[in-house]
């Protein structure tokens, strides 16, 4: 890991324990290197909805596996008005420190001046935190969030230390932004400032591996916003829950085309 990437969210001991958690919980491959500008799959070239779904990858997953795994046709199917992008905002730009400045950059930013009044976010496992932390750092730019079984850390002993504490919110309180691990920094953000995080929903299996972090980010949403169904940390659950919210929730609910009148009898 070079000089820069030791640095990463401030300080070479705390990114080395987050990545030992990243490596150890399977959500990390061996790193590929950030490229500027990053790699993205686009449903279309210009605004055709006000609204545009960002989708941000987990694990070693591609921005490609967004359409293979039909996440994009879950949005059709449910008669959703909106645009997506697809981005390939892999582990090597968390590494880097340029994954918030890339995706406001080159993704968020110039989304807001083509017209998208709304932008939602759906992060998947690593592409949750990225979605959390684009809402820390540039929250005017994001609307709603998709978290699907998010890495929120794997640290059991600071999922312990906040749960004996009495969750997120009373952990948090009064502690500074600055902890000793990114793990502890994201909770002391999401303990103090969930109250204003735009939309969010969480959807994970109940077996996910990293289900321990689920259950304290839960009690911080609306009970109606966080989806579980039987399973682990596979793309079947995944694609069971995002179709759900896509058909049968109000994350799209300004989206979604009216469906036909049924034909009764004449």
């Amino acid at each position: 890991m070079n000089a820069r990437a030791g640095q990463t969210c401030g300080g070479a001991g705390r990114v080395l324990l987050f990545l030992a958690g990243l490596f150890a919980s399977g959500c990390a491959s061996w790193p590929r290197a950030a490229v500027r500008p990053m790699p993205v799959v686009a449903s279309t070239p210009a605004p055709t909805a006000p609204t545009l779904v960002v989708f941000l990858p987990g694990r070693g997953d591609s921005r490609e596996d967004f359409e293979r795994q039909g996440m994009a046709a879950a949005l059709r199917a449910a008669g959703v008005r909106a645009d997506w992008i697809a981005t390939d905002a892999h582990l090597g730009y968390y590494l880097d420190r340029s994954i918030v400045n890339v995706l406001r950059e080159e993704v968020l930013r110039p989304a807001r001046a083509r017209g998208y009044r709304r932008i939602v976010l759906v992060g998947i496992s690593l592409g949750g935190l990225g979605a959390l932390l684009c809402v820390r750092d540039a929250p005017e730019l994001v609307d709603g969030v998709v978290l699907i079984a998010p890495y929120l850390g794997d640290r059991a002993a600071l999922f312990t230390e906040i749960d004996r504490a009495g969750g997120p919110a009373a952990w948090a309180e009064g502690r500074s932004g600055r902890q000793a691990d990114v793990a502890a920094e994201l909770w002391t953000f999401l303990g103090q400032r969930h109250a204003g995080l735009p939309p969010t929903w969480l959807a994970a299996g109940e077996a996910d591996r990293l289900a321990q972090g689920h259950r304290l980010l839960a009690p911080l949403l609306s009970p109606e916003r966080v989806r579980l169904a039987e399973g682990g940390h596979v793309w079947s659950v995944w694609r069971g829950l995002w179709t759900e919210l896509c058909a049968r929730s109000d994350l799209f609910a300004a989206e979604r085309l009216p469906a036909p009148p049924s034909s009764g009898p004449i």
